[in-house]
């Protein structure tokens, strides 16, 4: 009786124990995903046309963008932008410091380069960004403003 008793206890934990290790054992709890308002398109934004004001980057509540966001903006500055055959010849590498100013359209204007590492790099840059799409402009308080933005482009 002892042994029938025994066997059965057995083959309920083996089977027990086999089911068991089947499931996984750490289970992720499921995402939860919050739902955004839709945001408003851009052009639904208005113009005050008497704000001559330049904001910097900081300052506005929703920051200047590249069409498809700032990782399409650096694909877009690698693939234009060609080394001076100067800087391929001395084999010259550095960063070029640049300000644009993103227009209420979204046009760049001003583009200023603070610094850069010489043998026309800065010329370069100038090409480049005149070659730039609009951007998605600032907005401050409902309305599209002027914004200053500022990126530093490495070369290797």
């Amino acid at each position: 009786m002892k042994k029938t008793f025994f066997l059965l206890f057995s083959l309920i934990l083996i089977t027990s124990c086999q089911k068991e290790s089947s499931k996984p054992a750490i289970v992720n709890p499921p995402l939860k995903v919050k739902k955004e308002a839709p945001k408003k398109a851009v052009l639904e934004y208005g113009i005050d046309e008497n704000d001559k004001e330049i904001y910097n980057a900081s300052s506005v509540d929703s920051r200047p963008e590249y069409p498809e966001g700032m990782d399409r903006f650096n694909i877009f500055l690698t693939k234009t932008y060609v080394m001076p055959k100067k800087a391929v010849e001395e084999e010259a590498m550095g960063g070029i410091f640049t300000v644009i100013l993103i227009e209420k359209d979204g046009t760049l204007s001003n583009i200023e380069i603070l610094r850069d590492f010489g043998y026309g790099s800065g010329k370069e840059m100038l090409r480049v960004m005149k070659l730039c799409p609009k951007w998605t402009p600032a907005i401050k308080n409902g309305k599209r403003v002027r914004c200053l933005y500022s990126f530093p482009f490495y070369t290797k």
